[in-house]
């Protein structure tokens, strides 16, 4: 008796790449905490075995890197079309900070790994620098002051997972009526305040440290 061949059937399961564990990796970051994402929560979210995972990454931080050059893949380009230093640097800051927020889970994660892989990173690193030397900042300078912007980004990201309210002292308010006030003129002056502050905060920031970085003061 003949047997007819076997045609090829379907995967029973989708195919297991690169890109469907990033994109389970993010989802995750909004269900575990730091201390909890592990390869093994990842494999699990997935639907497959840990030892899976390590054909296409070799272990958690390595993960941890890819979802990094992801997030700085999503910062506009358009942030670097100006030669003007100021210019630019404010707006490398708001697409810094956008692109943050599109993963908020992963930000404290991201923000405390080493990025000795992510070249899209350095990339922008190189670029900024080289408008800050080319705008007469000391080179001694330009890596301090690419840390403290990158440090207020991503403490303004964070700032901006919080509830609208947070700063306000409530039944504590006559207590203390003068910020009780400006609180509460800063929740009127704008639809988004976080966003407010931290466009305020950085062009003050930039200002400061071009200030500081050419005059020396």
């Amino acid at each position: 008796m003949m047997r007819t061949p076997r045609g090829a059937g379907r995967p029973t399961a989708p195919l297991l790449t690169e890109d469907r564990i990033l994109q389970a990796a993010f989802r995750l970051t909004r269900e575990r905490t730091p201390r909890q994402f592990t390869m093994t929560a990842l494999a699990e979210a997935l639907g497959v075995r840990t030892s899976a995972l390590y054909h296409h990454f070799a272990n958690r931080d390595a993960v941890i890197r890819a979802m990094r050059g992801r997030i700085s893949a999503m910062i506009d380009d358009g942030w670097h079309q100006s030669d003007d230093l100021a210019r630019t640097l404010e707006s490398w800051g708001h697409a810094y900070r956008s692109a943050m927020l599109a993963a908020p889970g992963a930000i404290v994660m991201l923000a405390t790994l080493p990025i000795d892989e992510d070249a899209s990173s350095f990339a922008q690193y190189e670029h900024v620098t080289r408008l800050m030397t080319a705008d007469g900042w000391p080179a001694d300078n330009a890596a301090d002051a690419i840390i403290a912007i990158e440090s207020f980004v991503i403490g303004s990201a964070l700032d901006a997972l919080a509830p609208a309210d947070n700063m306000s002292p409530g039944a504590l308010a006559e207590s203390f009526p003068a910020f009780a006030d400006a609180e509460r003129r800063r929740a009127a002056a704008s639809d988004d305040p976080a966003r407010r502050t931290f466009a305020i905060g950085l062009t003050a920031l930039i200002h400061g440290l071009g200030h500081w970085a050419t005059r020396g003061d």
